[in-house]
């Protein structure tokens, strides 16, 4: 029970666990590379296009591949999975940590379906993650948009509770002004109410998605009201293409390996800022 272990260990001594998305060998490499530098337990997470692009199997085999040369605890989890076959799927190949997105599922049938994946995680010892509110956004480019949406979208905190308490899941993935992606302005949290869920179910480890481009000063306000997983994806993949483009546009080289370096050491920079803000750092 890996993830039990440091989420438990997050959550009293109030730092955040970096969640960390990945599709390709060198994106691992930099969030592993970042982990080692700074002793610090990470989760590398792949979502559903992630995984078609990467495999199933073989985002299992590299993880494992990662954790035993470096020696790092590397949580593997499923991010965004909204099919129950495909969940189940992780978590027989191996994946430490599942994440049910039923933010587009009627309420009461993402109970249900929470219900079952819950018992079906538990079973493999592996954790689950569940979410019930669609978190706007995506990670493309948004950085000609404001960072505005209704509030009426928010989790609304007895739902929650109702949620939580029907399907026995570890962790809730609230919608608290977390948007997907980076915008023209840095995000804002409504504090209040991501208090108020933190006090309506209070044994549930909480988690914030959308950790790209968030004022550094509500993530630690965050943090200390019980937020112990925090998802980052939009600036690696910004650092990441960004820097390859720039590279690629001033080299004749032909050979990859050559190449990939200065992208992987950007991706590294953006991974180990993180893990500072997050706290985790040396918590191995």
């Amino acid at each position: 029970m890996k993830a039990k272990k440091y989420f438990e260990k997050a959550n009293k001594e109030r730092f955040a666990l970096g969640a960390f998305n990945a599709s390709n060998l060198e994106t691992i490499q930099a969030i592993v590379n970042a982990a080692k530098n700074l002793s610090s337990p990470i989760l590398i997470e792949c979502s559903p296009g992630e995984i078609n692009y990467l495999g199933l199997q073989r985002a299992v085999h590299l993880t494992r591949s990662f954790e035993e040369e470096t020696q790092i605890p590397i949580i593997l989890n499923l991010d965004h999975g909204e099919q129950p076959e495909k969940i189940k799927a992780a978590v027989d190949a191996g994946f430490d940590y599942v994440h049910y997105d039923g933010g587009k599922t009627p309420f009461e049938e993402a109970i249900k379906i929470g219900r079952e994946l819950s018992k079906y995680a538990h079973k493999k010892g592996v954790l689950i993650e569940g979410e019930i509110d669609h978190i706007e956004g995506s990670s493309s480019d948004h950085t000609d948009e404001s960072p505005n949406v209704s509030k009426d979208l928010y989790t609304d905190p007895k739902k929650a509770k109702k949620f939580v308490e029907e399907t026995e899941i570890d962790t809730f993935a609230s919608f608290v002004g977390n948007l997907h992606g980076i915008y023209s302005e840095n995000k804002h949290l409504d504090l209040n109410l991501l208090e108020e869920i933190r006090n309506i179910i209070p044994h549930t480890y909480l988690s914030l998605h959308g950790g790209s481009g968030i004022i550094e000063q509500d993530i630690k306000k965050a943090i200390s009201y019980g937020i112990v997983k925090i998802n980052v994806n939009s600036e690696m993949r910004i650092a990441f293409k960004m820097t390859l483009q720039e590279v690629l546009n001033n080299t004749k080289e032909i050979a990859l390996y050559k190449f990939m370096q200065k992208p992987i050491q950007e991706t590294q920079k953006v991974v180990e800022q993180k893990i500072t803000l997050f706290g985790s750092g040396g918590k191995i």
